[in-house]
């Protein structure tokens, strides 16, 4: 964030007054602010946003008409107190200071990368309380960083993404570890959210699999596959990367101990988000031993072997 210049201070602190955190549109900006120059507002609005004391968003109903809320002075106080600790601007320093004080976990592509180190993630992803999103949306606010808001889609490109999610998940907390200063989701629960959610990508749980294989608390795993009805899925997973890896990855009896826990009754497509595209026809005896219409592409697995095993 960038502490606000007294001429932008002023007319953040009547936006304030007259709205608090309500939203408000362009046309009452130019009311409040007694402003007919619409490029002067236009700067005012834009200088508001990059500097991370206003989010903007599209009227779902009039995409065409933009949508403002100010980030309370509180969130803006408490983000630059902060950012005073910050030895860079850098959003991983930001993330490290926010350590100690606010709740907060990273998620997604850029969490699954911290372990396989394999493809770079196009975002960071960030899991925060509701109550401190504003707090959030201060402190990461940057002229080089494009920031989503849920949702909400960042108004332009820019050198560093950030997604900022109020979806923070207190019984995740127990499967946060700390890279770097930074609270990261464990490779654990980052393989089953894969494989349930797909978020991270099917694609980061090869790679964290491959990579982690031997570090993996499989105790865990296997508690939380059970947990989120994930069972079967894993141990297909393990029985393809077996396959085409041309070894043994994974041992007989690891998959041997899934297979006798997985209910196999009733033959699921997998994953559900490509249950439209045809089934694989390489892994045809694999789908049947765990009974499922599997829509993993040979493409996709080989690659990743071929780059990070063969």
């Amino acid at each position: 964030m960038i502490w606000m210049p007294p001429w932008l201070a002023r007319a953040y602190a009547r936006l304030y007054v007259a709205m608090g955190t309500s939203t408000f549109d362009y046309s009452e900006a130019a009311s409040i602010l007694e402003l007919e120059d619409k490029r002067y507002i236009a700067i005012v609005l834009t200088k508001l946003r990059t500097y991370g004391h206003l989010t903007v968003r599209r009227d779902p109903v009039d995409t065409r008409r933009k949508l403002f809320r100010l980030v309370d002075p509180r969130s803006i106080v408490l983000a630059m107190a902060m950012q005073s600790r910050s030895k860079t601007n850098e959003v991983k320093e930001k993330l490290r200071v926010a350590s100690s004080v606010l709740d907060y976990y990273v998620s997604g592509a850029y969490a699954a990368y911290q372990y396989h180190h394999y493809s770079a993630a196009g975002s960071i992803d960030i899991s925060v309380r509701p109550d401190q999103l504003f707090t959030w949306v201060a402190l990461v606010s940057e002229p080089k960083v494009a920031l989503s808001i849920d949702e909400i889609p960042a108004e332009r490109p820019a050198g560093i993404s950030v997604h900022l999610r109020s979806d923070f998940d207190e019984k995740l907390l127990g499967y946060v570890k700390v890279i770097n200063g930074v609270r990261v989701l464990s490779p654990e629960i980052l393989i089953i959210l894969g494989i349930t959610r797909e978020y991270p990508s099917l694609e980061d749980v090869l790679a964290i699999l491959v990579m982690q294989r031997t570090k993996l608390d499989w105790r865990r795993v296997l508690e939380l596959s059970a947990a989120y009805n994930a069972t079967r899925f894993l141990g297909c997973i393990l029985d393809i990367l077996n396959l085409e890896s041309r070894k043994r990855l994974f041992e007989d009896s690891l998959i041997g101990r899934i297979l006798k826990r997985s209910n196999l009754d009733a033959r699921l497509d997998f994953p559900v988000s490509t249950r439209a595209q045809p089934t694989e026809k390489l892994y045809e005896s694999i789908s049947s031993k765990w009974n499922l219409r599997l829509h993993l592409t040979h493409a996709v697995v080989s690659k990743i072997l071929t780059d990070l095993v063969r």
